[in-house]
């Protein structure tokens, strides 16, 4: 039997109940009143039941009396539900779309970007073995795999692809670079823009040094960079350090296959003949005394001087006497040969130190992607680690933390300070006595004598002087080359051109035009400039040479004196007077503040020349431009 309420006062089982939500005077409703057993007593276990039951319900009744679910808890309910489960659903379907992005990377679907490096040939077989074992391990750029891919090239052969077209055999344009020193950096960024270079730090380092004969070792002791010319040019020179019958030098300076050693060895020799404080390019004259003076050899590789220098016989008769290279090439060389102690030694001259330094030079251009610069960033870093370092130590390389193992010529041992060459426009200009065109070129130099002024303590007429000699100095001996010279009178010629090796008043012409150009003093003030280069282009279209790049190079300052030809009629002549079966260009380097720039900027540019400002002629500038302009 179910249990009943109990009846009230005057209320009986068949009458039907109050309303649900009536009470009593009391304050407690009908939910509130207590159930009663069987007995008629209180049955507390049903009422804190049913008590329950109505605080689920929650607070609003429904019909019948009951109490119904509140329309917030639901909302509530549903939102919980629907923020959990959208939170299910992204983490699941994030994980997948992650898990297809890093599948889809690891299996490279968009193929593999090859990451072209162009090394030096003295380390690229090491930097292909760490290509090598990076490769293996390299992460994924993107949706594309990298793989890095290494050429072995010197200097010239990159510098001079970029200039022109790139060569087949170096495969892609690098976004790597591993030249054997920053000489190379500089002298790229002299022709392609400084902007191809965006990162360039050392990874090893060597010395450079002369590989020379035990005996000539003992003889040189102390002398120095700046003695090398003087030991080259005289016919006596060793035999007056007790070596008689060895004669001079006899030093190759090899420019293939020599990790950049000619060159670095130029700049010291430049920077210990230039006068105190100058810059090196002050001290060109004694590098080009030491490249004429050098052995002729079949070549000019590096393979070849060693050749001569271990040529059997006597020593003193050899061809070579020494050869420049670094210390990392000596060790690898002597590694080879027999009793090497006795035949062959290392001099390095006291005094500061030329450095090859291999940078690695990241370059920058449109033909590279975005993976492969970024994974060439990362090989670069990838070389510095310990382990890598430790591998070109055993190669012979002076790298950070580690000891290069020695051998019996090779000793290791401490350094000097490193030489200071000057920035990269100063290297790049002595670089270039070194890299004059091997067919030569045609051209007539136009000079201003009406010069005034003193700069760097020196007339600047003295100074444009000495460039020009130190650039002609360098020139091969078919570049042909002439001079005319103008004041504020007259312009005439006073060295007609021709080849450098032919005589010219029976001196060879070399000489006729350096001896005239030192014997040049300053004339007046003013200058017939434009009248006389109209007689100047005419003469070089007369006399133009096939098979060389013909030009005039004009040097002059303001102000400009002509009466019978003004700047527009000088364009208007240059305009009528080109000829594109004779190309001949006009290139000015112009001094000072020039109130006639514009018209120097226009006829070389109607010419297909080039326009230099230079604002003073004690600047490098001038070098760098006179090297640029005369070849």
């Amino acid at each position: 039997m179910g249990r009943h309420s109990k009846p009230g006062p005057g209320e009986s089982f068949g009458e039907p109940d109050e309303p649900a939500d009536s009470s009593d005077s009391t304050g407690y409703t009908a939910d509130d009143a207590p159930d009663y057993d069987d007995r008629g007593e209180p049955d507390a276990t049903a009422t804190a039941a049913r008590r329950r039951v109505a605080a689920w319900e929650g607070g609003h009744r429904s019909e019948g009396g009951r109490r119904g679910v509140s329309i917030g808890v639901i909302a509530a309910l549903i939102t919980v539900v629907v923020v959990v489960g959208g939170v299910i659903l992204w983490r699941f379907f994030g994980g997948v779309l992650s898990h297809r992005s890093t599948e889809a990377a690891q299996q490279c679907l968009s193929g593999t970007a090859n990451v072209p490096v162009v090394a030096d040939a003295s380390i690229a077989d090491n930097v292909t073995k760490f290509a090598e074992t990076y490769n293996a391990q390299a992460t994924p750029v993107g949706d594309r795999c990298v793989k890095v891919v290494v050429t072995a090239a010197d200097s010239d052969a990159v510098i001079n692809g970029f200039v022109s077209n790139w060569p087949g055999n170096l495969g892609e344009r690098p976004a790597l670079w591993i030249p054997a020193s920053a000489v190379s950096s500089a002298r790229l960024q002299a022709v392609a823009g400084k902007e191809i270079v965006t990162d360039a730090r050392s990874l090893v380092t060597s010395p450079v040094l002369l590989a020379v004969r035990p005996q000539l070792k003992d003889a040189l002791d102390q002398q120095g960079w700046g003695a090398l010319p003087g030991l080259q040019t005289n016919p006596t020179a060793l035999d007056s350090l007790d070596l008689p019958g060895w004669g001079p030098l006899r030093l190759a300076l090899p420019t293939a296959g020599d990790s950049d050693a000619t060159y670095l060895l130029a700049e010291a020799v430049a920077a210990a003949s230039a006068p105190p404080g100058a810059p090196a390019t002050a001290g060109l004259g004694a590098v080009n005394a030491l490249v004429a003076g050098q052995p002729k050899l079949a070549d000019n590789t590096a393979g070849e001087a060693w050749r001569a220098l271990l040529a059997s016989g006597d020593p003193a008769a050899a061809p070579v006497h020494a050869v420049a290279t670094t210390e990392q090439q000596l060790f690898q060389r002597v590694s080879s040969i027999s009793d090497a102690k006795a035949n062959i030694a290392g001099w390095l001259p006291p005094g500061p130190v030329a450095l090859a330094d291999y940078p690695t030079v990241l370059l920058a251009g449109n033909w590279l992607a975005e993976e492969q610069v970024s994974a060439a960033s990362e090989f670069a870093r990838y070389m510095r680690k310990p382990g890598q370092l430790a591998e070109l130590a055993k190669a012979g390389f002076r790298a950070e933390g580690t000891s290069p193992p020695g051998n019996d010529v090779v000793s290791f041992g401490p350094l000097g300070a490193p030489l200071a060459a000057g920035d990269d426009s100063v290297r790049a200009t002595v670089a270039a006595a070194l890299s004059a065109p091997a067919a030569g070129a045609a051209t007539t130099i136009m000079l201003d004598r009406a010069m005034s002024g003193d700069e760097g303590g020196k007339p600047r007429l003295a100074n444009v002087v000495t460039a020009l000699d130190n650039r002609i100095g360098a020139l091969p001996p078919n570049a042909a080359v002439g001079l005319w010279t103008f004041n504020g009178v007259a312009g005439r010629s006073v060295v007609p051109m021709g080849p450098l090796s032919d005589q010219v008043d029976g001196q060879p012409r070399a000489a006729a035009l350096t001896n005239t150009l030192n014997g040049l003093s300053p004339a007046g003030s003013g200058g017939v400039s434009f009248t006389t280069l109209r007689l100047v282009y005419g003469d070089a279209l007369a006399n133009f040479r096939q098979g060389q790049t013909n030009s005039v190079l004009v040097i002059v300052q303001g102000p400009h004196t002509d009466q019978s030809l003004d700047g527009p009629g000088l364009q208007n002549y240059v305009k009528s007077a080109v000829d594109p079966a004779k190309p001949v260009a006009i290139n000015v380097i112009d001094l000072g503040d020039d109130q006639d720039r514009a018209t120097w900027q226009a006829v070389a540019q109607l010419s297909g020349g080039t326009y230099q400002s230079i604002p003073a002629s004690d600047s490098p500038d001038l070098s760098t431009a006179v090297t640029s302009l005369l070849s």
